[in-house]
């Protein structure tokens, strides 16, 4: 999430500087709060004014002005920008607090009569307003054009309107940004949805803002990820489809949704969204893997090995389909399941030898195997027998010792799994009496 916003910080200081580089000749005229506090006594003035009141331009204007007040110290601070630039906008501060964070970072503010901003390591992160003139000034600005709107029927006030709420959508957009920053989570929401209760006007034709659809969805989750507020996590489900509806973020969007209806506890609609995802991108593999994993969480292996099945038939050179073919049948109860999931890992790796996590699950059948025979010798009481037992068991130790260690040796990404492997080997080494090998992994299993 902080990195998905970073980039729109990074896109907005870029848009600033070039702003201020094409207007590097014009001198900077900073808004007065003293003037902005007066002209926003007078709009007050006005609106209660019953001749002025049922004029379009009266809200028009009001519109325009509390975006001057949204923009009181905003007008030169760019999200990025560093101490020296804030300082050659607007002078020296008032006072400047400095803190160590709890990850090493530094944290400065710096505090004027009305607004502080604060850096983290150099660069301005967040602001926050000292004594505003209003509490939400971006609140009263789309109250007022939307006003104007209302009052002028014959549309002449529609252009004026629209180009001030587009200005507006911005600002809601830096805000909201600037409230994630500060930890409102609540304000951040409300922010973008403003954005599209914004688009949602006629003027606006119900324009599609596919980012502030995906910001506010990431939002609604993330407070309902902290607060448990189930209704949250529904209105996170109603952006992602959204989002769904005109094919934005493929896959990963249908995966969010997945895991939003996995916190209600509905596993049922989390397989349906899945499945759904699967009809428009049938070759995603992620998809299949995380609809056969959500089967499998569900315990509903009948079902979950019915459509591992059809994929299979579908998609019959996929050998991720066989992997997870494989997953499926070792959970069952069925006769003969572990000897097909064994027939289904080797597929995937015929298909494709390169994929690390086949031969794991592979060699870890085959140790599982192996130790079953064991501890059946460890309770035979006929010699005859548990010497069978005992040979079985070799079998299946050296049958998997060259599967897990080419797993290892494949294994680049998952560190986990590498030391779940090394420590499969080094039980079996220990047990197959392989000294120079047992030794081997037990050192490489250390330095992990």
């Amino acid at each position: 999430m902080r990195k998905l916003f970073t980039l729109v910080i990074i896109a907005t200081a870029v848009i600033g500087m070039n702003a201020q580089d094409m207007g590097a000749a014009t001198t900077v005229v900073l808004l007065n709060p003293s003037t902005i506090q007066k002209k926003v006594e007078k709009s007050n003035d006005d609106i209660q004014d019953p001749k002025k009141n049922v004029k379009a331009s009266t809200w028009l204007k009001r519109g325009d002005l509390f975006q001057d007040v949204f923009n009181i110290g905003l007008e030169q601070a760019q999200e990025g920008m560093d101490t020296k630039m804030l300082i050659l906008f607007y002078k020296e501060p008032l006072s400047i607090e400095k803190e160590t964070l709890e990850d090493g970072s530094v944290q400065e503010t710096y505090i004027y009569e009305n607004m502080k901003y604060i850096f983290v390591d150099g660069m301005l992160q967040r602001w926050e307003r000292v004594n505003p003139i209003s509490d939400d000034p971006l609140g009263v600005a789309i109250e007022a054009y939307e006003k104007a709107l209302e009052l002028d029927d014959s549309g002449k006030s529609d252009a004026k309107a629209k180009e001030g709420l587009i200005a507006v959508k911005e600002l809601l957009k830096k805000q909201g940004i600037n409230c994630y920053y500060s930890d409102n989570y609540d304000c951040a929401l409300r922010s973008f949805e403003d954005v599209l209760n914004i688009n949602k006007l006629g003027i606006f034709a119900g324009e599609v803002d596919t980012i502030m659809i995906q910001y506010s969805g990431i939002i609604s989750r993330e407070i309902a990820s902290k607060t448990d507020d189930k209704d949250l996590y529904l209105n996170a489900l109603g952006y992602y489809k959204q989002l769904a509806d005109v094919d934005f973020g493929g896959p990963n969007t249908y995966l969010q949704m997945k895991m939003d209806y996995l916190h209600l506890g509905d596993t049922a609609s989390a397989i349906a969204i899945l499945k759904e995802a699967y009809q428009k991108y049938p070759d995603t593999v992620n998809i299949i893997a995380n609809i056969a994993d959500t089967y499998i969480q569900a315990k509903k292996i009948d079902e979950g090995l019915d459509f591992m099945n059809q994929v299979v038939e579908k998609t019959p050179n996929m050998p991720e389909a066989y992997y997870w073919l494989g997953r499926m049948l070792i959970n069952t109860d069925e006769e003969g399941a572990i000897d097909k999931a064994i027939e289904a890992y080797q597929k995937a790796g015929e298909l494709n030898p390169s994929i690390y996590y086949i031969w794991y699950d592979l060699g870890y059948i085959y140790y599982l195997q192996g130790a079953d025979y064991f501890d059946r010798s460890n309770e035979e009481p006929v010699g005859d027998v548990r010497n069978k037992l005992i040979e079985l068991g070799n079998e299946k130790y050296q049958a998997a010792i060259p599967v897990l260690e080419k797993a290892y040796s494949l294994n680049k990404e998952n560190r986990d799994v590498k030391y779940e492997t090394l420590d499969l080997l080094q039980r079996i080494y220990y047990k197959q009496e392989m000294t120079d090998q047992y030794e081997r992994v037990r050192d490489l299993k250390n330095e992990l």
